[in-house]
């Protein structure tokens, strides 16, 4: 496999089941390749032997979330809160 790079020496954090259970999917010791700007392998750093990168970057045993998306949203709100914020201030509930 080709890639343009190639992210070792980290843990990840895949958020899909990992063997044994790992919480957030973790693995130790991973890499993720990326080409053409998408994810195209995530896995063991031991497996990546066969991935020819173009460019390689240490992580420094960081932690690496591949292809997290916060998908947090709020409506859009065009009027002013600070009324809310002072009422909040002096001890009112949301409620």
């Amino acid at each position: 496999m080709h890639a343009d790079l190639l992210i070792e020496n980290c843990h990840l954090a895949t958020m899909c089941p990992a063997p044994g259970g790992a919480p957030y999917g973790a693995m130790r010791d991973g890499a993720v390749a990326l080409a053409g700007g998408r994810i195209a392998w995530v896995g063991a750093r031991a497996e990546a032997g066969a991935i020819r990168a173009r460019e390689r970057h240490d992580a420094r045993g960081g932690w690496l979330t591949p292809g997290l998306v916060d998908c947090h949203t709020h409506l859009v709100y065009g009027g002013d809160r600070a009324g809310e914020f002072e009422s909040r201030l002096q001890g009112a509930t949301y409620e």
